[in-house]
């Protein structure tokens, strides 16, 4: 974080930019995250320095988002950048994993958007960004064949889903036989 800061301080503005743009952040929370961010990695240089390379260790066995829930959630000092933060979280680990630090705005997850789902749609848009716009995106024979593939693929999927819930909930009938 503290390496490269002009890095992080760009993709830090396109996330921003891509949250402000989906109604997600207000334009103020915007800015004064921005500024908080500045502020942030400043102190981070002065103060947490230590404790950013202990949890790079091998031996840190915290989670991300109760790293920095630990770092910005004290107080109102960082309120909007960990507002920011937290909508990261959310698009990366899906809400399932990060609501135990903090709760999560339900309006941020499409409804029957599933965590696979939310990870495939962010890797579409993260290499979109990379090549600088759809435009730019060349469409090979192998994708073609894998977007006429994906009904199929799909309904193999609800089948094998299915015959998944049906065998769980056989076991799950005879657990309950064997307590009684």
């Amino acid at each position: 974080m503290w390496n490269n800061s002009n890095i992080g301080l760009t993709r830090f503005n396109i996330v921003l930019e891509v949250l402000h743009n989906a109604n997600q952040i207000t334009e103020t929370v915007a800015e004064r995250g921005k500024d908080q961010y500045v502020s942030f990695c400043s102190v981070v240089k002065e103060r947490h320095q230590d404790e950013f390379e202990n949890f790079l260790s091998d031996e840190c066995n915290l989670e991300l988002n109760n790293f920095y829930y630990g770092l910005l959630s004290k107080g109102k000092k960082w309120e909007d950048l960990w507002q920011v933060v937290k909508l990261c979280f959310i698009f990366s680990h899906g809400n399932v994993s990060v609501e135990r630090g903090f709760s999560v705005n339900k309006t941020m997850l499409v409804e029957n958007l599933k965590k696979q789902s939310l990870i495939n749609q962010r890797r579409a848009y993260d290499r979109i960004k990379c090549l600088v716009g759809v435009e730019n995106v060349s469409i090979t024979k192998r994708m073609l064949l894998a977007v006429r593939g994906a009904k199929h693929r799909y309904r193999v999927d609800l089948v094998r889903k299915k015959e998944y819930l049906v065998k769980k909930s056989i076991k799950d009938t005879r657990k309950e036989k064997i307590r009684k």
